[in-house]
């Protein structure tokens, strides 16, 4: 019977054995498994599918306003995306500097839908832009036990400088709060915020732009316990519909008297969440697999050509598992390809074909 992949159970299979380590160092196992993940996850022969395990549908309700999907860290990109049930292109950064291209989207403001698609952009250090700036930022810690942890808050400062202050005998880009019950509130003003680290915390840590007139705030980020810097993907949608709820419950769409939003799905490419303890889920699920890389992985660090020989071997041996169980659990003879070269114009309206 399937089951999801754990730290423990990689510790308590034969890997430790095979990789000359105790059972009980869970430290060096989950860097083994760690880096196995990793080169198995980069590794050419995963293609843009990769591994069984590494995709999942999600689903985003995206304002009409700020048509942007800013993307959690256990996402990596948005393989494929659908507006209102309708598929539609993904685009790279590269697409908008195309020679004879389009150009940088939006070109004009848009009243027709038209050709809906989807354009990569920069990282983003925040879910939700600083709005109406400069704004102060207040820290609202989840546990009173992350007292005097700190964060790492960089950006402009209400003149449009860069900030720095002094760390000790250190000169930083940006300045550090100690965590406090409540909160913690920054002594200056933002214009932008251009970077966010923290230290690894009980609970997460939100992250707030207050009015410096009215004291309004807005959750800008919430950072999980492990995260220690803020980076996520961004994608924006061009031109995406006024709102679109067909089929589905209109208030879940655009409750009263809000911006109406567009329901968007997508395949999205997990990204790799490091294991730390035993309770953590691997993001590939070959437990063989794993067991290969880390022989791989080892034997790659030794000086003699047998061993280097070796080690690709077992790289092999795991890339071949690994195609093994998308076969397991995908098939081979049934795709998910469909193939229209004609559209709805199919040969038999128009009398051809071999049975007329």
């Amino acid at each position: 019977m399937a089951k999801r992949l754990r730290l423990y159970d990689c510790r308590v299979s034969r890997l430790p054995a095979v990789i000359g380590k105790c059972q009980s160092d869970i430290r060096d196992i989950a860097n083994a498994v760690n880096t196995a993940q990793r080169r198995l996850l980069y590794a050419v022969e995963a293609g843009d599918e990769s591994w069984w395990g590494t995709w999942a549908e999600v689903a985003f309700l995206v304002d009409r306003t700020t048509p942007l999907i800013t993307l959690p860290r256990e996402i990596a990109r948005l393989e494929s995306v659908n507006v209102c049930n309708r598929p539609i292109m993904v685009h790279n950064q590269f697409y908008e500097y195309l020679e004879f291209g389009n150009g940088r989207m939006p070109k004009r403001q848009v009243t027709c839908p038209g050709l809906i698609q989807a354009f990569t952009r920069n990282n983003a250090v925040t879910f939700r832009d600083l709005t109406s700036p400069p704004q102060f930022i207040r820290v609202v810690l989840g546990d009173a036990a992350d007292a005097n942890r700190r964060v790492l808050l960089q950006g402009l400062d209400n003149n449009g400088n860069v900030i720095y202050t002094q760390d000790g005998v250190n000169r930083v880009t940006g300045i550090f709060l100690p965590l406090a019950a409540p909160f913690v509130q920054s002594p200056m003003s933002f214009n932008a915020i251009t970077g966010i680290q923290k230290d690894i915390t009980v609970a997460p840590v939100q992250f707030f732009q207050v009015d410096p007139a009215t004291g309004n705030e807005i959750l800008l980020l919430t950072m999980e316990p492990g995260e220690e810097t803020a980076f996520y993907r961004r994608y924006f949608l061009n031109p995406l519909p006024l709102n679109c709820c067909s089929g589905q419950v209109p208030s879940l769409c655009t409750p009263s008297g809000q911006t109406p939003r567009a329901l968007v799905t997508a395949i999205a490419k997990l990204e790799l969440i490091p294991v730390v303890v035993d309770t953590d889920y691997l993001l590939l699920q070959n437990l063989e697999a794993i067991i290969e890389e880390c022989q791989s992985l080892r034997l790659s660090e030794a000086d003699t050509p047998a061993a280097k020989q070796m080690a690709q071997e077992r790289h092999k041996q795991a890339i071949g598992m690994l195609n093994g169980e998308l076969t397991h659990y995908l098939g081979t003879n049934k795709p998910a390809v469909s193939v229209v070269p004609f559209g709805s114009a199919r040969l038999e309206r128009h009398k051809i074909g071999t049975l007329i």
